[in-house]
């Protein structure tokens, strides 16, 4: 796997905090001008296919994802408390180097004054524009993926089947994870499933409050990529809606029906209450971001996968838990019956891909 270091220096945020707000716009912008090239680019598309090419596309219905205010809210308290830190940091230093009390107010407004020129303040100013960044930029990718059953309705779904028997001796894989895992394994997966919406925030997060290196925007870049080529792209070229949906989506009987009977004995899975909850949608129109159907390729997957290369890059025993997060993702993908075993396949080794693709790009252009 490609290594970035994560001590290579794009720019200079002490120098950039010290300079005035104009020298901090550049600095921001420097930091994540890919992001918002391919964020326009793919805005733009968008705009071209509802007003030119003329397809219903939800374009008008945009929002933010929850999974990316759940960013927002833990970037804020995250903000906060290091900028508190710091102040109380600098009031210290301060304070020992005058001798003043405690209840003297002159070293916290020198304090204050320091902290505006700290390098930390840029720090804080750029993880707060690449969280708000990340939203505007899923909300949009959000959009692609609701646009997939005016694209390219789920036509892929019988290959798919074929390929994933040939792979497993004839079998589909949820026949074999039904003998091998039972009732608690299943609820333990879908717990870990669910908890991925909560784990993408953090990851987000951490990333935007890293040092900025050619390792974070690497990572963010790679986020973003994931999402355009695997998430909207391939999802529109490969359209299909995955196991759970077969039998609504294609006539004849179902290769997945005892999984779904099998699934529907254990109360209070959240993939059958969610499952459910997006068929409604998409039978009323209702507009959800990300609530829409598309399985190949699993971006549950894809961005475990990230995640994994990412910690793995960081610390080799952080990687090896989010490797194993990674594959128990796979496996609950298709043991929940969200998607075919072939969707995280194709998701890993995309991944893989566009973490090289990545790279490069900040090696070129960042």
């Amino acid at each position: 796997m490609d290594s970035v270091p994560d001590t290579v220096e794009l720019s200079s945020p002490a120098g950039a905090a010290g300079r005035g707000g104009s020298t901090l716009g550049l600095y921001v912008w420097r930091e994540l001008r890919l992001l918002v090239y391919i964020g326009a680019l793919s805005l733009g598309l968008a705009i071209v296919v509802r007003y030119v090419l003329d397809y219903p596309i939800p374009l008008t219905r945009i929002t933010v994802p929850d999974r990316m205010l759940k960013v927002l809210r833990y970037a804020l308290v995250l903000g906060m408390v290091m900028a508190g830190l710091a102040l109380v940091r600098q009031r210290r230093t301060l304070a020992r180097g005058s001798g003043s009390s405690s209840a003297d107010a002159r070293p916290w407004r020198a304090a204050l004054g320091a902290l505006q020129r700290d390098e930390l303040t840029a720090r804080l100013v750029l993880a707060g524009a690449t969280c708000v960044l990340m939203a505007v930029l899923l909300s949009v990718f959000a959009i692609w993926k609701a646009s997939i059953p005016y694209l390219s309705p789920w036509h892929w779904d019988v290959t798919l089947v074929g390929i994933e028997r040939a792979l497993h001796g004839g079998q589909v894989p949820q026949d074999l994870t039904r003998r091998w895992l039972g009732r608690d394994a299943t609820i333990f997966l879908d717990r870990l499933y669910y908890l991925w919406f909560r784990l993408l925030a953090l990851f987000v997060v951490w990333q935007s409050f890293r040092r900025p290196s050619a390792s974070r925007t690497r990572t963010l870049l790679a986020m973003v990529l994931a999402y355009v080529l695997l998430g909207n792209l391939a999802a529109v070229l490969l359209s299909s809606g995955g196991p759970v949906y077969y039998d609504r989506l294609i006539s004849g009987p179902s290769p997945y029906a005892a999984q779904t009977a099998y699934l529907a004995t254990i109360p209070g899975l959240h993939a059958v209450e969610i499952q459910h909850l997006i068929w409604q949608w998409l039978l009323t129109d209702h507009y959800i971001p990300f609530g829409s159907i598309s399985a190949m390729p699993s971006m549950h997957v894809a961005v475990a996968t990230i995640m994994a290369l990412a910690c793995w890059e960081r610390d080799r025993r952080l990687g090896l838990v989010a490797w194993a997060y990674a594959l128990l993702i796979l496996v609950g993908s298709v043991h929940l019956n969200w998607h075919y075993a072939v969707d995280g396949y194709v998701a890993i080794l995309g991944t893989i891909a566009v973490w090289r693709i990545s790279a490069w790009l900040v090696g070129r252009y960042a």
